[in-house]
């Protein structure tokens, strides 16, 4: 027998009881059997309890809930922010991207928490309450704002020294530590509240020093720096720019592209897209477009009738050298002041003004060693480590293919498949990847042998690369990098002059199609487009391309002529003896590749 009042028995025939746990209805008609004509999910959710379902509204007001939000920018004539300001979150976040929240304690009832976050800034901790995490960052993050300095009207007004020194820090460190990844940092605590930090890489070692750390951070990163782009100091001043420039290049680019081809649909087709623009202090907004290039594919001749090696970013080269020429006559025939070229004192050689800079754009990564995917991308472990076999090789192109190949293939791959040279469209050619011919150019610029005999070397200021992949850590170790330690001790003017290797944020889906046999080339001297056969190496009209190594070394010869007499008679075999000092800097930088275990630069036979 059962104690009394434990059970309850009833009948199976009469119906469950439903159990009511608010007794107010919105209707007092309970029994009313009417249809409905419409379900209202408010009825449902006041009539569950709060054990079921936790409302947000009992001890918050709905008012309550709208969170105010900072901005940098003036409030309008009704003191009402814009609805794209940001949060607080966001906004200390920009003011200092290092910092952590971390959850204090959590208390109350687990039906209903309570949350306590907390953030550290220059040592003040603040801390904020609420039933979420998210509404506590958010609390602590207001706190946090105010106490840097807020006006009666509750806009913030950040220290511009402040800012100015967190985003130094934020994107300083962040590119010195894709330059040189085994970068260490060590802090030390000296007498009379003074910090000092410590930078060591190769063997080097930078000491910033300050009131706090992060000022005595700052100096150091900032001192590191100055010593590797100490040879490129527009290069170093892009780290801190705030303003999106690869992306208004790639505009820029772009917009001009569509306008030369509006009237051809064929030429739109492309692969590849590289153009070079130039820059007179920085000043992108009056940048001037040198020239205009695409294409993919390259033939094995070597004649200087023919332009060999039709990929957009070599043909982009050339077309500055033409641009050059220009210049360089601009200012011997005129003495004008508009070249971009002036004259070395006491010498028959020139320069380029300080306030000149190039820069490249390419819109998809170079082919050859940068094009391989970086290690921390790759999933697959056979993958990974094959990639890792072949990475920083000198690599080749391949005829009527988009694709390179190690030049150590042969002693890498014993299995491999070898190529078939009667196969014209898959056959290995003598002419290096791009990401190798970009890597040497940073050593000894773009101005090729002949110029150099007038000029000093010519560097790229920045690289934008538009759909890339890989990170811009492998992209550097790829362009100068995997050398870098075998070449410190160039003669001048060479040397390394490392650029700003940038990428795009709004980046466009990269079309899949056939790679177009002909490349479209427009540069601004000329101001007219010309397309060349990669087949051939000639224009569609079998002519001698405006950039093959026959025009411009006409262009070489006449401008000799000016400076120092007649020599009409010399061969181009001959005038590329001449160049000493820039073919012996060539032999030094093919020879640390050599030496550095990635291979040896091929060349085509003469």
């Amino acid at each position: 027998m059962f104690p009394f009042g434990h059970f309850l028995y009833m009948p199976l025939s009469l119906p469950i009881p439903i159990p009511i746990y608010n007794n107010t209805f919105p209707n007092h008609h309970s029994l009313d059997l009417s249809p409905i004509p419409k379900f209202n999910s408010n009825i449902v959710q006041q009539t569950l309890s709060h054990r079921f379902k936790r409302t947000h509204n009992d001890i918050h007001n709905i008012h309550q809930k709208k969170r105010f939000r900072y901005s940098l920018t003036a409030p309008t004539k009704d003191n009402n922010l814009s609805r794209s300001s940001k949060n607080a979150v966001m906004l200390l976040y920009e003011v200092k991207p290092s910092i952590e929240y971390k959850l204090v304690c959590q208390t109350g009832p687990s039906h209903r928490p309570m949350f306590r976050m907390s953030v550290e800034i220059n040592g003040e901790i603040f801390e904020g309450i609420a039933q979420t995490k998210k509404e506590a960052k958010q609390s602590a993050a207001e706190k946090a704002l105010e106490s840097f300095s807020l006006s009666n009207n509750n806009l913030l007004n950040v220290n511009e020294n402040v800012k100015q020194m967190n985003m130094i820090e934020s994107n300083e460190m962040c590119y010195l530590k894709q330059i040189k990844p085994n970068v260490e940092f060590k802090e030390i605590k000296c007498e009379k509240n003074e910090f000092k930090c410590v930078i060591r890489f190769d063997n080097k070692y930078f000491i910033g020093k300050g009131e706090n750390k992060e000022r005595a951070k700052t100096q150091a990163i900032q001192l590191a720096l100055q010593k590797l782009f100490e040879n490129n100091p527009f290069s170093l001043n892009l780290i801190c720019c705030a303003y999106n420039f690869g992306d208004y290049i790639e505009k820029c680019i772009e917009k001009k592209f569509d306008e030369l081809t509006q009237h051809d649909f064929r030429l739109k087709r492309y692969r590849v897209l590289s153009g070079i623009v130039l820059t007179h202090n920085l000043n992108f907004q009056s940048m001037k477009i040198i020239c205009l290039t695409t294409g993919t594919k390259s033939l094995n001749e070597n004649n200087e009738q023919l332009v060999n090696d039709c990929h957009a970013e070599i043909l982009a080269r050339r077309c500055l050298i033409r641009y050059c020429y220009e210049e360089l006559n601009l200012l011997i025939n005129q003495n004008s002041n508009e070249s971009i070229f002036e004259k070395i004192n006491n010498t028959n050689r020139f320069q380029l003004k300080s306030s000149v800079s190039f820069h490249l754009y390419i819109s998809t990564t170079p082919c050859g060693d940068a094009r391989l995917f970086s290690s921390d991308q790759i999933r697959s472990i056979d993958l990974k480590h094959s990639l890792m076999k072949s990475r920083g090789l000198l690599r080749t192109k391949i005829s009527g293919n988009e694709g390179t190949i190690p030049v150590l293939a042969h002693t890498m791959y014993y299995n491999i498949q070898m190529l078939d040279d009667d196969d014209d469209n898959n056959k290995q050619l003598l002419i290096m990847s791009c990401s190798d011919k970009l890597c040497r150019w940073n050593f000894i610029g773009l101005q090729g042998g002949l110029l150099s005999i007038l000029i000093n070397p010519i560097y790229l200021t920045s690289i934008i690369i538009g759909h890339s992949l890989c990170n811009n850590n492998h992209i550097q170790q790829s362009l100068f990098g995997r050398i870098e330690q075998k070449l410190n001790h160039l003669s001048a003017p060479y040397g390394l002059r490392r650029p700003f290797i940038s990428s795009i944020n709004n980046r466009n889906v990269q079309t899949m199609s056939r790679a177009p046999i002909c490349s479209l080339l427009w540069n601004c001297v000329d101001n007219k487009c010309e397309i060349i056969n990669s087949s051939t190496g000639l224009t569609i009209l079998n002519e001698s391309s405006i950039v093959s190594k026959a025009v411009l070394f006409e262009k070489w010869k006449n401008l000799m002529a000016k400076i120092n007499g007649n020599i009409t008679s010399i061969s181009y075999s001959d005038a590329k003896q001449l160049v000493v000092e820039y073919r012996k800097t060539k032999g030094e930088v093919n020879k640390a590749f050599e030496n550095s275990g990635f291979g040896r630069w091929a060349a085509l036979m003469k």
